[in-house]
């Protein structure tokens, strides 16, 4: 309906399925990936083919004014269905950060710099390394802490469609929002959980909304598998220089409500985050207003 945002792992290309029905109430897609993890071929079919109407892209690039904003130099066809393609987890600022940040004594930084100029294989296993031991705890602190301009780009896109198909009576979409990435909990995690916290949403429905991801994704795998996730997160065995897909699995509970706190203890509050990162109160005030109106017209209906 007018104004929802759905998330989403991917999308199914049949004809019938869920996610292409769900296309005929959606007019802007915010696609979290990089451009490694797509299917360019499968992305062009479907965007043209798309019921409702075809979808064209846009890029978002740092440090270019003329990509920096969603309604910039867009075309009234593009106003009306796009996919928004923002790189909210870059390996460059996730391994610049790591290097920063979490190389916790001078004999591993030492290390870690010999890596960088004379032993690429041994740099990428410390890497993973590293990651392993930081968890997805660690990877939401380094997209919250590198991606403020990608976060900023979601939340001002969100806003601005959303006005635009309320001023807009010619316009073909019905105000739908999607937000996707790879495994759907991630880093559409993060950006609806800014969302939901810009909109006053407790903290315990937060975490269980994200928790909700890792229900699903258990219910599609084995019960070994997700035995195994458990296990790795908590310390069990893991492959040295390899990174662990069974710690990056799932959407524990634990990893929001650290990241929560993770915020706070920093920013002091959600609301201070969001203005470090230029979304301020004008335009929290903006995302409020036009989220109480697609509930309204919604409710309407």
């Amino acid at each position: 309906g007018t104004g929802e945002i759905t998330t989403t792992k991917k999308f199914s290309f049949e004809s019938n399925s869920p996610e292409m029905k769900l296309l005929y109430d959606v007019g802007l897609i915010l696609d979290l990936r990089s451009q490694s993890e797509r299917d360019e071929l499968k992305a062009k079919k479907w965007m043209v083919n798309a019921p409702g109407g075809k979808f064209v892209t846009k890029n978002f690039e740092r440090n270019n004014s003329g990509s920096d904003n969603y309604e910039q130099g867009r075309t009234k066809e593009e106003k009306q269905r796009i996919v928004y393609r923002i790189d909210v987890l870059s390996p460059q600022r996730l391994f610049d950060y790591m290097s920063k940040s979490w190389l916790s004594s001078a004999p591993q930084r030492t290390k870690y710099m010999f890596n960088v100029a004379f032993n690429s294989q041994g740099l990428h296993e410390m890497r993973m390394d590293i990651l392993n031991e930081k968890g997805l705890k660690g990877l939401y602190e380094a997209i919250i802490e590198t991606s403020n301009a990608e976060l900023f780009a979601c939340l001002t896109a969100i806003v601005e469609y959303l006005e635009s198909t309320q001023n807009d009576t010619g316009n073909r979409s019905k105000g739908g929002v999607v937000v996707h990435c790879v495994q759907g909990k991630d880093r559409t995690g993060l950006v609806i959980m800014l969302c939901q916290s810009i909109l006053g949403v407790s903290d315990d429905i937060i975490i269980s909304d994200y928790h909700v991801s890792e229900k699903l994704l258990n219910r599609n795998g084995s019960a070994a598998a997700t035995m195994a996730a458990s296990s790795a997160r908590k310390g069990g065995s893991v492959p040295k220089g390899k990174l662990s897909r069974e710690i990056f699995s799932g959407s524990p509970a634990e990893a929001m409500a650290f990241t929560l706190k993770l915020i706070r203890g920093k920013y002091g509050s959600i609301n201070n985050y969001l203005d470090s990162i230029g979304f301020d109160k004008g335009w929290r005030d903006r995302f409020i207003s036009v989220s109480k109106s697609a509930v309204k017209s919604k409710n309407t209906k």
